[in-house]
């Protein structure tokens, strides 16, 4: 379930409360299995539930603990019926001591484990934060070193060249690059705590799905740290293409080597192992389709 608030709000906080929010709000369903309670009468009542259902229901259900005077009082005020009144009011409604005491227990241990769970959740996400926090430092970093602008774009070292890129991927399968000649090729440096990564990702799955068959290919260079998060996104996604991993995140050393300042960074190899462009996102689809066209 932590696993599941993550992927709602990897980095966004008041994203992250309301996911968090909706768990707690899940409570309910958990309490339908053991005695009413007071509070969810009530709400029920807020609700406009039909009352015979409430009386049957507390009858099959069981009164978690006696309503007291004050209780009733709130109750009548939202229009409780005679009928459901008395009731509550029956000693025959009221649950055992020890199925109201089981209940109890077990409502507790209910919350505790959502807590819990709240709580890895929240520490994952401040995780993420601090490594956006991190990327934005070196960013500024880098800014600072060179205050006559950005390093040369890539395309300007890069483009029209041949590309020459061999590792043992993270699947344990060889990768050479200069072994897909013949075949177009997407460089597609990128990482799981990018959001413009993963937004970009339906396109280049939807690429991938077209134009494989016609002989194009995929490389993923990532720049994660966590192995294990990065396997289980491209499982999850449907990435089935190899993927370069080191766990250095920004110091990656197949990025670092290409001078790869940001991500995305979508580089695509015509077939005759050439760098065309070291700028397809965004026009992804149209780019591969002109390169196998050659």
């Amino acid at each position: 379930m932590a696993a599941n608030l993550l992927d709602c709000c990897p980095m966004n906080r008041k994203a992250f409360l309301l996911c968090a929010a909706l768990l707690f709000a899940s409570l309910p369903a958990v309490q339908a299995a053991g005695p009413i309670s007071y509070r969810e009468i009530a709400m029920l009542l807020r609700n406009g539930e039909d009352q015979q259902f409430i009386i049957k229901d507390t009858a099959r259900r069981k009164l978690l603990q006696p309503i007291t005077a004050e209780e009733e009082q709130t109750l009548l005020s939202l229009r409780a019926t005679p009928a459901l009144i008395a009731t509550l009011r029956d000693p025959s409604t009221l649950a055992t001591p020890e199925a109201a005491a089981a209940y109890t227990a077990h409502l507790q241990q209910e919350k505790q484990r959502v807590l819990q769970e709240q709580q890895l959740a929240e520490q994952a996400a401040a995780r993420a934060r601090l490594e956006l926090q991190r990327q934005q430092e070196q960013q500024k970093a880098q800014a600072l070193a060179n205050p006559a602008g950005p390093a040369p774009a890539p395309a300007g070292e890069f483009a029209g060249k041949p590309l020459t890129l061999k590792f043992t991927a993270a699947d344990g399968s060889p990768v050479d690059v200069t072994k897909l000649r013949g075949k177009v090729v997407l460089i597609d440096f990128w990482a799981t705590w990018c959001g413009p990564c993963m937004k970009e990702m339906p396109n280049v799955l939807a690429a991938y799905a077209k134009y494989h068959a016609k002989g194009f290919e995929i490389v993923g260079i990532s720049l994660d740290k966590n192995k294990d998060t990065m396997l289980r996104v491209t499982a999850e996604k449907g990435m089935t293409w190899p993927q370069y991993f080191d766990g250095k995140g920004w110091n990656n050393e197949v990025s670092t080597a290409f001078h790869i300042q940001s991500i995305p960074a979508m580089w695509l190899v015509n077939k005759s192992g050439i760098v065309a462009t070291t700028e397809a996102a965004g026009n992804l689809d149209a780019a591969i389709a002109t390169l196998l066209a050659q």
